[in-house]
């Protein structure tokens, strides 16, 4: 009988070592890692001092300057992707902060057409801006993520391999479907009051989960959470002096979209990602393909298409 659960019990140790015994990433894999950090943007991602990762801190610098082993390619694919949600976390902060602050200096001057401009603006600064660079941004994590051979999207959001942002990417997402899916009347203030308040809401509630999730991942450098609001306060008031008609939302706009040009440039072609216009999704750079810096996306002074439905009378 002892022998029996001796037996039982060798066997049942035999499965959970292999069952538990690490898999190595395949040289396709390493390479892929090695291929993508040799991109200049990566040692630009100097925002964040470190991550964390299954209890351990990691250091950019090191990730890049070590050649990728097999043993450790799986956990660098994880703590780059956590690097790279991290500093999106922050660009994301930036975008909704200034949302946020703009709607609060709506509220203070009680005018309805002041309303109707607001809420017409941000809703095109969301679908036209906002939406397209977050759907980058999650393409862009989840083209490295699924390098590992158990990528973080496989895994229920409740669950403890918890993908950092990816979360509140797709909810902008969802936030850009309803936007979209509503008509304002100029006739009906409430519809504008509601969309309005909607966008407020929202753009707290995505601010407030972003700190929950940097707190578990990333360490950032100090910085004042509101510099970049600050800079375009400042830069518009020094405007003014000199052209008391420039209108604040025409300035925010032009605002954003530089703002968001110099993300796409810096943080994602120069990062190596590459976009395809077909299928809109995103992927990593070939082992033997010669790294091609993307400096400049085709400017042009169009405007794009609005999806937004206003009735007007």
């Amino acid at each position: 009988m002892f022998s029996l659960k001796l037996v039982k019990f060798s066997v049942l140790v035999l499965y959970v070592i292999l069952y538990t015994k690490a898999k190595y990433a395949t040289k396709k894999q390493t390479d892929q890692i090695d291929k993508l950090l040799m991109y200049s943007g990566w040692k630009n991602l100097n925002v964040v001092k470190y991550v964390k990762y299954n209890h351990l801190k990691y250091y950019l610098k090191n990730l890049i300057e070590t050649p990728t082993h097999r043993t450790l390619c799986l956990t660098k694919v994880r703590t780059l992707t956590i690097y790279l949600g991290c500093k999106y976390a922050k660009v994301t902060n930036n975008l909704f902060l200034i949302i946020i602050n703009s709607l609060k200096m709506c509220t203070k001057n009680k005018n309805k057409n002041n309303l109707f401009i607001y809420t017409e603006g941000f809703i095109k600064i969301i679908t036209i801006l906002i939406f397209p660079i977050a759907t980058l941004m999650k393409g862009a994590m989840d083209a490295l993520n699924l390098i590992h051979f158990l990528p973080w999207t496989d895994f229920k959001e409740n669950s403890c391999n918890h993908y950092i942002i990816s979360p509140l990417l797709n909810e902008i997402k969802d936030i850009f479907d309803k936007l979209n899916q509503r008509t304002l009347s100029r006739d009906d203030i409430s519809t504008y009051i509601c969309t309005f308040k909607t966008i407020y809401l929202f753009s707290k509630n995505i601010i407030e989960e972003l700190k929950y999730e940097t707190e578990l991942y990333c360490e950032f450098v100090p910085y004042n959470r509101n510099y970049l609001w600050n800079e375009w306060i400042q830069e518009y008031k020094a405007i003014i002096k000199h052209d008391k008609r420039l209108d604040f939302l025409k300035f925010l706009t032009r605002k954003f979209k530089d703002y968001i040009k110099t993300v796409i440039i810096e943080n994602y072609f120069q990062l190596g990602f590459k976009f395809d216009p077909i299928t809109e999704e995103t992927f990593l750079p070939l082992p033997n393909e010669l790294i091609i810096q993307e400096l400049e996306l085709k400017a042009t002074d169009e405007e794009p298409p609005t999806l937004l439905q206003i009735e007007t009378h």
